[in-house]
C-alpha cells in the first residue's frame, strides 16, 4: 500500500536523479509554476494505483465482535435485548483519491509531504443475531461506508533516503448503506438494528480500520526503509534536486 510510500519514493527519485533527466524537470518545472499544482497532478497519478494496491493487499481484514444491548417500549412494556455482530469483514474498496492540496516542503534537507486521502465506497459485512422475548432472528448485513478522509504528512531525510511517518488521522467519515439479508425483520426492529450497527460503526470500527491502515502504511515504509538504508545521495545528486525544489518552491 503507497499512500505515502510511492509519494516519497517517486518525488526522491525524481528529483535526486542526474544526467539526461535534468534537463526534463527544468522543462517540466517552467510548463507548471504552481507548487500546489505540481503536486497535486503527481498525487493525482499516484492515487489511480492506489486503490487496486489496497484491495490486492489490505483486505479482506478482519473485524472485531461487537454486541450491544437495546430496548424497545411499543405501548405499555420495554422489551430488552441485544445484537450480536461477529464474523465481520472490511472487505472492498472502490478507489482512493486526493483530498485538499498536496503539499511539499523542502527544508536543510529534509522534504515534507502532507497529503490527504479519500476513501471511496468501502463494504462490510457482519452476521448478525438479535435476542429479545421470543423473537431471534438471524441473518448477515451489509455496510457500505460513502468514504473515510484521512490526512497524512511523511518526511523524507534526503540524506539517507529515510521515511517516516510525521502524522495520520482519520478526519471524516461518510454516510453508512446498511441492508439486512437472510431474514425480513419488523420496522421497529430494523430501525433499532440501524442506529446499533450506525453507533458501532461511527464509535468502534472507524478506529479499527483507521488503526489498520495506519499500520499498514508503517509496515510499508519499514519496508522501504530496510531496502533503502546505506543508499546515500552523491553530492553532484543533493546539489540537482535542491535547486530543482528551489525552483519549485518559489514559483
Amino acid at each position: 500500500m503507497r499512500i505515502l510510500s510511492l509519494v516519497a519514493l517517486g518525488l526522491v527519485c525524481a528529483f535526486a536523479s542526474v544526467g539526461g533527466y535534468e534537463t526534463d524537470v527544468e522543462d517540466e518545472a517552467q510548463r507548471n509554476t504552481a507548487m500546489s499544482a505540481n503536486m497535486n497532478n503527481y498525487i493525482d497519478v499516484v492515487m489511480i494505483q492506489v486503490g487496486p494496491w489496497m484491495n490486492t493487499h489490505l483486505v479482506p481484514m478482519a473485524l472485531p465482535d461487537v454486541v450491544e444491548g437495546f430496548e424497545h417500549r411499543p405501548i405499555l412494556i420495554t422489551y430488552h435485548g441485544e445484537l450480536a455482530l461477529t464474523n465481520g469483514v472490511f472487505h472492498t474498496i472502490h478507489s482512493v483519491g486526493r483530498n485538499g492540496n498536496a503539499m511539499m516542503h523542502y527544508d536543510r534537507q529534509l522534504l515534507r509531504v502532507a497529503v490527504g486521502a479519500n476513501i471511496r465506497q468501502l463494504g462490510f459485512t457482519y452476521d448478525y443475531s438479535a435476542h429479545i422475548m421470543d423473537l431471534g432472528p438471524t441473518g448477515f448485513v451489509d455496510v457500505d461506508v460513502a468514504t473515510m478522509t484521512f490526512t497524512s504528512e511523511f518526511i523524507i531525510d534526503l540524506t539517507d533516503f529515510y521515511i517516516w511517518m510525521q502524522d495520520f488521522r482519520l478526519t471524516n467519515m461518510g454516510n453508512l448503506s446498511i441492508r439486512f439479508r437472510g431474514n425480513i425483520l419488523v420496522d421497529w426492529m430494523a430501525n433499532i438494528f440501524v442506529n446499533i450497527i450506525t453507533t458501532v460503526f461511527r464509535n468502534t470500527i472507524t478506529n479499527v480500520v483507521s488503526n489498520g491502515i495506519h499500520d499498514f502504511i508503517q509496515a510499508t515504509l519499514d519496508d522501504m526503509n530496510g531496502r533503502l538504508r546505506g543508499r546515500a545521495i552523491t553530492e553532484q545528486e543533493a546539489a540537482v534536486l535542491v535547486e530543482q525544489l528551489k525552483k519549485m518552491l518559489t514559483n
